[in-house]
């Protein structure tokens, strides 16, 4: 069993190249309050390796976050993540090697809230509901994915064990 901690980006200022936008103060304290949230999971969610987009509105959520994860000992940035599709992100997960349990991905929407529809096999009506309005900066969603190995990580695999929202 793999698990999967899908993360979008906090609160960013406006700028005139999307890559380059930087967190506002309220997403540096998302970012912070969103890896306290993580951290609380407890030691089965804790992330060892994180995945994230170039944008720096993305790598600057992680920065934020990290200091509560102490697990996590790898971080990969990824141009490939950058507004990145569901299909997109999947194929990041399916190359992550196979001695990771827990993988923390950070990255954009939509395609946060479509691979959490894509992967998770069942949820609650109110949840389906929320993931089609999408995720809110800093929010994430909690995934157990019945694979013993990321690459064969599918359509329907997962359960979705959490959505956090602000």
């Amino acid at each position: 069993m793999k698990r999967a901690i899908l993360l979008r980006h906090a609160t960013a200022l406006q700028a005139s190249d999307d890559a380059l936008r930087e967190l506002s103060a309220e997403g540096v304290q998302e970012a912070v309050r969103a890896g306290g949230k993580i951290a609380a999971l407890g030691a089965d969610w804790a992330p060892t390796r994180a995945l994230c987009s170039t944008a720096l509105r993305a790598s600057a959520t992680l920065a934020a976050a990290q200091p509560a994860l102490a697990a996590l000992t790898h971080s990969e940035l990824d141009a490939r993540l950058y507004l990145a599709s569901a299909a997109e992100l999947l194929a990041a997960l399916q190359r992550v090697g196979e001695a990771e349990e827990c993988v923390l991905v950070v990255a954009h929407e939509p395609g946060l809230s479509d691979l959490v529809r894509l992967l998770a096999r069942r949820a609650a009506p109110g949840v389906r509901a929320r993931l089609a309005r999408g995720f809110s900066p800093a929010s994430f969603a909690v995934l157990s994915l019945a694979v013993a190995r990321w690459q064969d990580a599918r359509p329907g695999c997962a359960e979705l064990a959490r959505v956090e929202t602000r």
